[in-house]
């Protein structure tokens, strides 16, 4: 009876090993390699149900008892379970791995998205320096540039328009200016 005991837990033990590996056709959508390894490990299953049922049936006078291979199919069966089992931590990082990638790669895809360049010749006027956007309407240069990208302006008179704007009150202005 004993014999029969060790053919019955190598079967529950590759039965429990084809219920994780279908498991992990869904966690890991690799359909045809988990339905394969899934269908030769029941295949095994199946051959050791067929060992039972002949032992349990037989006479006990007809029975041939050979305890090594049985022992060796119960290692292999509780092997092919831990295998299948400690695989799935593995899957699932790769899983989040995955993810992680997918959403730096939207984000970076958004980033892009949002950036502004310049780029191209700009038609700009050689007196007043506006500019002539798609439209074919004339802008000043820094309503231009803050619409076409991410760029402020503040204002400021460099010290040639301080010359020539203020000449009087220049060399006092570029003073203060340089403290």
């Amino acid at each position: 009876m004993s014999f029969a005991i060790i053919v019955f837990v190598s079967l529950i033990l590759q039965c429990a090993a084809v219920y994780y590996s279908f498991r992990l056709i869904i966690l890991t959508g690799h359909t045809r390699a988990w339905l394969l390894l899934s269908l030769g490990i029941a295949t095994m299953a199946v051959r050791r149900f067929i060992t039972l049922v002949t032992l349990l049936s037989a006479p006990a006078t007809h029975r041939i008892v050979d305890y090594s291979f049985e022992i060796i199919g119960v290692f292999g069966s509780a092997m092919m379970l831990v295998g299948v089992i400690s695989i799935k931590p593995i899957f699932i990082m790769i899983k989040n791995a995955e993810e992680e990638q997918r959403a730096l790669a939207e984000s970076l895809q958004e980033a892009l998205n949002n950036v502004k360049i310049l780029k191209g010749m700009l038609p700009i006027c050689a007196n007043c320096k506006k500019i002539r956007d798609d439209g074919g309407y004339w802008q000043q240069i820094e309503t231009y540039i803050s619409n076409n990208s991410d760029t402020q302006f503040s204002h400021g008179i460099c010290p040639d328009c301080v010359r020539k704007l203020y000449p009087e009150y220049s060399e006092a202005i570029l003073k203060n200016l340089t403290k």
